[in-house]
């Protein structure tokens, strides 16, 4: 479970979620897909409509049929008047299917099982687009934090470096403790402009993921993550998608079989040309035909039989993919489940740690007055103190990364 909450003047990782869902143009690919699906189940629909064909023809050839009966002999032989060597036909053909073994009904559902394969594989794109919005968000929340904590050791080398230049000044300290302290304040000023033009690129690229503006000047709220349960419950995308492909299999495997179903048309066609079904006239005349057909191939040589096979042989690969990817996902929840654990623990010394360190700091504060150690020992100490507070914050957002990125390996982000 992760409590967000969003005020005008921060950003939160819900509304970042939010709006790269609304805006990332993958997501209108949802709504495209939705209309072409439409479509072609409309262009399916008129299979069942009559198909009309209009279709002519011209032709000369060169010999016609030609009648003649001999008569006996002193009688004249009877013949027919010569036919035109010249034919002209035109038709209209009309096709109307009865029973079309059930292919379109199947062809429909298979449409449907297509749309649903490919908006579960947009789903599962706009999913992993907050992963990617995780890492950037907390490499700009880990910043503000970096900025912050050294800009609170740099005022305190400051004001440290104040009192060794009156030091330096009075005799009682080397003019080398104002060098080592005022080298400790460059290399603070260059790691602030590093970390500076990190996040300004971080913010750069946020901006982009989720297509609006995000300034710089806005504050990044940290996530409350609870996980209410740590038993392994994979609730991925990706099973969906697995299982609406083997469904999409088993429509073609079906469809197979209805591909070999028998297939009843009736027919129609209307005509005007020479000759007519009276071949032996020559005149223009119109001529009228209806029918019935019946279409059924019996024996195709065990084709059904192999397809059905290949269709198995897709099934079973698709079952291994989905027992690998289980597996794989039940490494990295382990994995995700140890990252957990182990920074639980580490926060837990890291607050003792601070306390001895900051009682550390302190004492080589005093005996770097009392010239007792040089100011290089005394940024030792402080560096150390440092880099424990820097150790504790870098453990608290990575525990609640650590916790967004299981939640997110169990699909429940």
């Amino acid at each position: 479970m992760i409590c967000f909450g969003q005020v005008s003047d921060t950003v939160t990782l819900e509304y970042c979620y939010q709006q790269a869902r609304k805006n990332y143009p993958l997501a209108r690919q949802l709504d495209l897909l939705g209309k072409s699906a439409e479509l072609r189940i409309r262009n399916l629909n008129k299979n069942h409509l009559p198909q009309m064909n209009v279709n002519g023809n011209a032709s000369l050839q060169s010999e016609v049929t030609d009648v003649v009966i001999v008569l006996p002999a002193n009688l004249p032989a009877i013949g027919m008047p010569p036919l035109s060597k010249d034919w002209y036909k035109l038709t209209v053909d009309v096709n109307q299917s009865i029973y079309d073994g059930n292919l379109v009904n199947f062809q429909k559902k298979i449409e449907n099982s297509n749309l649903q394969t490919d908006e579960k594989s947009i789903q599962i794109e706009l999913y992993k687009l907050k992963d990617r919005i995780n890492q950037v968000y907390f490499s700009i929340f880990l910043s503000q934090e970096n900025e912050s904590l050294l800009n609170n050791t740099k005022t305190q080398l400051e004001a440290k470096m104040k009192e060794v230049q009156s030091a330096v000044k009075n005799g009682t300290q080397l003019a080398s403790n104002a060098d080592a302290l005022q080298v400790e304040l460059y290399k603070i000023d260059q790691q602030l402009t590093e970390i500076r033009i990190d996040r300004t690129s971080a913010y750069q690229i946020l901006s982009e993921l989720t297509s609006t503006t995000i300034p710089e000047t806005s504050h990044l709220v940290l996530p409350k993550v609870q996980i209410a349960s740590m038993t392994f419950e994979n609730s991925r995308l990706e099973y969906q998608l697995f299982d609406l492909q083997q469904n999409r299999i088993g429509l073609l495997k079906n469809m197979v079989t209805t591909k070999w179903n028998p297939r009843i048309f009736a027919y129609g066609q209307v005509g005007y040309g020479r000759p007519g079904f009276n071949m032996l006239s020559n005149d223009f005349t119109p001529w009228w035909i209806f029918g019935a057909k019946l279409n059924w191939n019996i024996w195709n040589w065990n084709q059904n039989k192999n397809e059905k096979k290949i269709y198995d042989i897709q099934n079973d690969i698709l079952s291994s993919q989905k027992e690998t990817f289980d597996k794989n996902t039940r490494i990295e929840a382990d994995r995700g489940l140890s990252e957990i654990m182990k920074l639980t623990a580490l926060l837990q010394k890291d607050e003792e740690i601070i306390v001895l360190r900051e009682k550390i700091t302190h004492t080589a504060a005093s005996q770097m007055e009392n010239g007792v150690i040089t100011s290089s020992e005394y940024i030792s100490r402080l560096n150390e103190e440092t880099q424990a507070r820097l150790s504790i914050d870098l453990h608290r957002i990575q525990l609640v990364k650590a916790k967004l990125s299981y939640l997110f390996i169990m699909g429940k982000l």
